[in-house]
């Protein structure tokens, strides 16, 4: 088991995410940084299909009842036991130690990994926690998590991942709606900064720069995924993170590709992002 003494603000269990159920209009939640959720996983050797806990309020602290190897990803986020130990890197925690998880100021999103996984009883086949929908929950102090058969020793090899840059140059596919938006529109749209609106959170990243406006008419809604770029009339772009909505009516300009989204996410309100076309075999 694993006992959480802090659990922090709106610390949550995730997967890969609720894919199955697009079609019924049940977002796919999932972790807000992708990269740096696999990343944690495979540090501890765990499958793609693990649930790790996603924490966005520290500190976070847990105990566990048995050993376990331990990894903390995201932007700048490390933990303490006995000493402050680096992120991005395994650990192996004993038996009733206390593990505190740390972030710096620029982390929006940290993730914490066991080895055998966080074993929480699925919700429509996922375990990943989809707050505004009350599927799932925040985490709270003083509760129980079961663990994942673990088969880590005290005899193993630290493992350590490099970090991604998380430096705000964020690399997008066209479209699929760039025939709503004049050429010079898309010229500044690729061609100028934007700043990262203070209302963001885990449905979207909104953004305030040069307006980027699409023709007018009407579009069908249609089906979007994490890391499209959608345009209301106003022109200022909105990228869509792990809890958006299953379908849309506004033009996508361009698609975040699947390695850059944690460098959306973890981008606090004022950092200035920029985007770069990328080709989509490369992607």
């Amino acid at each position: 088991m694993m006992h959480v003494v802090e659990a922090g603000l709106r610390s949550t269990v995730q997967d890969r995410g609720r894919w199955e159920h697009l079609r019924l209009g049940v977002p796919p939640s999932g972790p807000a940084d992708p990269a740096a959720f696999q990343a944690a996983n495979a540090l501890v050797d765990n499958g793609d299909d693990a649930a790790a806990i996603e924490v966005i309020g520290m500190p976070f602290v847990f105990r566990l009842d048995d050993a376990r190897l331990v990894a903390v990803t995201g932007r700048d986020a490390w933990l303490s036991i006995r000493s402050r130990l680096p992120g991005w890197t395994s650990v192996f925690v004993r038996p009733g130690e206390t593990v505190t998880v740390r972030r710096g100021e620029r982390t929006r999103y940290a993730y914490v990994a066991l080895s055998g996984g966080i074993a929480t009883p699925p919700i429509l086949g996922s375990r990943a926690a989809y707050l505004p929908a009350g599927i799932g929950r925040a985490l709270t102090s003083g509760e129980e998590l079961p663990l994942g058969l673990s088969t880590s020793g005290a005899h193993y090899a630290a493992r350590t991942l490099e970090a991604p840059s998380y430096d705000g140059r964020i690399r997008v596919i066209d479209g699929p709606h760039t025939e709503r938006f004049e050429p010079d529109v898309l010229a500044r749209f690729y061609g100028s900064a934007f700043q990262v609106d203070e209302t963001s959170d885990r449905q979207g990243t909104r953004l305030v720069g040069p307006p980027v406006a699409p023709r007018g008419g009407e579009l069908l809604s249609c089906g979007v995924v994490a890391g499209a770029i959608q345009v209301p009339r106003g022109g200022a772009p909105i990228v869509l993170l792990a809890d958006h909505q299953t379908t849309g009516g506004y033009p996508v300009i361009a698609t975040v590709i699947e390695a850059d989204l944690g460098k959306v996410a973890q981008a606090n309100p004022g950092e200035t992002l920029r985007f770069y076309r990328f080709e989509r075999a490369t992607a």
